[in-house]
């Protein structure tokens, strides 16, 4: 049938899945400037569409685990084609002047993984710094798949090939995302107890029953409803996605300071493949660590069926002298954990996805230090230990139409218990020892279904619903360690039902509307306990609540786009532990509006500048925040009201072939104004964790050596202003005011890399944002230094 003016979304399906078309009144067969960098064909594909204005589509599913090579030059659609196709098994179909659709040949495609460190490519890898221009990245964490450039509102991608070195080895964590940005930050009590702050919407350094202010999700489930962040390992993780708050409209309760999605490697349904990578490493003045990790992909049935697993371990070794105990190097960290992904894709367009996750944190002791105990030591009457196990189970269909609608259905359940011990001895009595534990047992049951279709320059439609199941108990013992007894704490269980969605319109080629919003019902019960095992039903509350979204896109040149954005969240509220022993409250929600604008460019080809700047302004209400008291005791409360100013920039700039430099800096300004009568706070004390300027850089270079060989280089460093751990004594510690650097080398040749890191170059003790012992605040001597010097000597192979 002939076809006028077919007019596609390039349905690209990888992992999720995600479409982007740029459709124009052009002539295909004119000659125009390309340039795309090699990469998967998928991101390929969507360059061209949106260099040129052709509609370009495809109902092809895996085309994200094909390698294209790079197009450059002067060039007609049809030939750039032709050349990007070349070789992959697929062939593009002339649909009309300005149309094509690509479809596969008979011959079998020739596929590779999408990072180098995971799989070694039947080629020599490219390097980004030397690479033709880089493809346009799309942000899967908006639900309806949106490029960078013309996502309404401020955003942060760290890629597995950036010089962060995200999903490289089992090194690193969390704490690699939060030092290659100083718009994510993080107190440092230790893996599984960290909480995660976005743009200065910080509430305090200690963990709780409370919701964090920044939602973590893996893939398409969240990880954990209230408390701490796991701190799931990020190995074999593609990309980590920091979408800055708050996002209520899409996430729910929960994401007012934003969303860190971790963005796994998919299963690979066509092509076996595996790596191996470890390391070992030496701290000065500490006790050596190492790290090994592996990964493994099968195709069961070519193209139908395949699996994915992933195990990996790390031992961080101690830094911390415990001198009244006469022990060195105390504060050891154990984590061991894997995942095993299946993937089905039983009819066309069709995938289906199941996984588990499985981690153990196990820590000996804390890591904080005393001022004039010595250098990086404390004294300390009792060992503080923690242990985490953690477990994740996902379930995610997702379905794309060829004319580009898009179902996802995505179903999570999470289990997590952590124990923890903190030395309560009093200094009164300095050798009667006294903990105080903690015992926290938290579930989590999460679906979601959304339906959706992405036009050009972010228009679209989305709907969908959710329903949010999470129960978690926090119980408390106190005492001689032999003859503990238990205190009170509570248990919350919390329905969250919601319907929400977004539209996109297109007002102009150039300007995006882009408005939305979210029903939600939730209801909040708890039950004061002095065991895991509770008796006492307390009635909680019920919130019915909007949040709308309203965001613009302007597209001001092909690089360089405006944007604004309005959106709103809250927490939920519940049964809490009170000041005082013995005590519970009903916490109130809090709620939080902001409104930002800003400018994003996109680099275009292999040289030249790319970066963004942006504005924002919050006002937060009712604030939560989990405290302690003069005793050292914890407990929840509203600290009141505040207004958070912040400005941002972002600079990624490649002068010449090889070298890059990025740089990246946060301000803010953060006030309370309505404080909390019984905190005795005063107006226009700021926040804590809050530090006024953080800023981060790195220079990076990479060079060709020979065929199948190159080596990079790459130093790093970040600075973090002033904080305090709270607004009045005796929690009004200073924190922060530090600088870290870091410098590593890689060389690789073929399927073998080897790399040499070494962290914190100039040895700074500093302050990170924890708390440490509650119990030691009072004598205000605590502080958390930075982990000294660390050379690390690591490898991998692939194949």
């Amino acid at each position: 049938m002939p076809v006028r003016k077919l007019r596609l979304a390039i349905s690209l399906l990888v992992a999720p899945s995600f479409a982007l078309s740029v459709p124009a009144p052009v002539q295909a067969a004119a000659r125009r400037p390309i340039a795309i960098a090699p990469g998967p064909l998928d991101r390929a594909i969507g360059v061209l569409a949106q260099q040129t204005g052709v509609d370009i589509g495809s109902a092809e599913p895996g085309l994200g685990q094909i390698s294209a090579r790079g197009v450059q030059g002067r060039l007609t659609v049809a030939d750039a084609l032709d050349r990007l196709l070349a070789g992959t098994g697929y062939t593009a179909q002339r649909l009309a002047p300005d149309g094509f659709r690509i479809v596969r040949r008979r011959i079998a495609p020739r596929l590779v993984r999408r990072s180098p460190q995971s799989v070694a490519p039947d080629r020599p890898p490219i390097m980004p710094a030397v690479a033709e221009p880089t493809p346009d990245v799309v942000v899967t964490a908006t639900k309806r798949a949106t490029s960078r450039l013309r996502f309404p509102g401020a955003l942060t991608i760290l890629r597995a090939d950036g010089t962060a070195l995200i999903g490289a080895d089992a090194t690193g964590g969390m704490d690699r995302a939060i030092t290659a940005t100083p718009i994510l930050q993080g107190t440092a009590l230790g893996a599984g107890r960290n909480k995660l702050f976005i743009r200065g919407v910080a509430d305090s350094s200690f963990t709780g029953p409370t919701q964090a202010t920044a939602n973590v999700y893996f893939g398409e489930v969240p990880v954990a409803y209230n408390g701490p962040d796991p701190g799931l390992n990020l190995y074999d993780v593609d990309q980590v996605e920091v979408l800055e708050g708050p996002q209520g409209t899409l996430y729910g309760a929960g994401a007012i300071g934003g969303i860190v999605r971790l963005v796994p490697h998919p299963v690979d349904l066509t092509r076996e493949a595996g790596s191996l990578s470890g390391g070992v490493s030496t701290t000065r003045s500490g006790a050596p660590g190492g790290d090994l990790a592996g990964m493994i992909n099968l195709p069961i049935r070519t193209g139908v069926v395949g699996v994915r697993a992933i195990g990996y371990t790390l031992v961080e070794g101690g830094y911390i002298d415990d001198v009244r105990r006469g022990l060195r190097n105390v504060n050891r960290v154990e984590t061991t954990g894997g995942r095993l992904d299946v993937r089905v894709a039983p009819a066309r367009g069709w995938t289906i996805d199941a996984g588990i996750i499985g981690q153990n944190v196990s820590a000996s002791d804390l890591q904080y230090a005393e001022r004039g105990a010595g250098p990086l030591a404390r004294a300390s009457l009792l060992a503080q230990p923690f242990e985490q196990q953690y477990f994740l189970g996902r379930l995610v269909v997702d379905k794309q139409w060829d004319d580009g609608l898009h179902l996802v259905s995505a179903t999570g359940v999470v289990r997590r218990d952590a124990e923890s011990r903190f030395d309560a001895t009093k200094p009164s009595q300095p050798t009667l020892p006294i903990a105080y534990d903690t015992d926290e047992r938290s579930r989590l049951f999460s679906h979601e279904t959304r339906l959706s279709r992405t036009g050009t320059n972010g228009a679209g439609w989305l709907v969908g619903v959710a329903v949010i199941h999470a129960r978690d108990a926090y119980a408390r013992m106190y005492g001689v360690p032999d003859r503990l007894r238990d205190i009170v704490g509570v248990t919350n269980r919390t329905f969250d039902a919601a319907m929400f969605g977004d539209v996109g319109v297109a007002v102009t080629p150039a300007l995006t509307i882009t408005a939305g919003g979210r029903l939600t019902h939730q209801r909040s019960d708890g039950d004061p306990i002095a065991s895991l095992r509770t008796t006492n039903f307390i009635r909680g509350r019920s919130v019915t609540r909007v949040d709308p979204t309203l965001g613009a896109s302007w597209l001001l040149t092909p690089g360089l786009a405006a944007f604004a954005r309005y959106q709103s969240g809250f927490r939920t509220g519940g049964i809490t532990v009170a000041p005082g022993v013995g005590r519970v409250a009903d916490l109130v929600p809090d709620s939080i509006h902001v409104g930002e604008i800003g400018l994003r460019r996109e680099r275009k080809g292999p040289l030249g500048l790319a970066g963004s700047i942006g504005f924002s302004v919050a006002d937060w209400r009712h604030i939560q925040a989990d405290l302690v008291d003069r005793s050292g005791f914890p407990f929840t409360t509203n600290l009141g009201n505040s207004h958070i100013r912040g400005a941002e920039a972002s600079l990624d700039w490649v002068p010449v072939a090889g070298l890059s430099l990025d740089a990246a800096m946060f301000l803010n300004d953060t006030r309370v104004t309505d404080p909390n009568p019984a905190l005795r706070r005063q107006v226009g004390t700021r926040l804590p964790n809050t530090p006024p300027f953080a800023v981060s850089g790195g220079i990076s270079y990479t060079w060709v050596l020979g065929t199948e060989s190159h080596m990079s280089t790459n130093a790093t460093c970040r600075y973090v202003g002033r904080s305090t751990i709270g607004t009045q004594a005796p929690l009004d510690v200073s924190q922060g005011e530090y600088g870290s650097t870091h410098f590593g080398t890689t060389w690789s040749k073929g399927r073998v890399r080897l790399s040499g890191t070494i962290e914190n170059v100039f040895d700074v003790k500093g302050d990170r944002f924890a708390g440490g012992n509650p119990f030691v605040l009072a004598a205000r001597t605590e502080y958390t230094p930075l982990r000294p010097r660390t050379v690390r000597l690591g490898g991998s192979i692939a194949w």
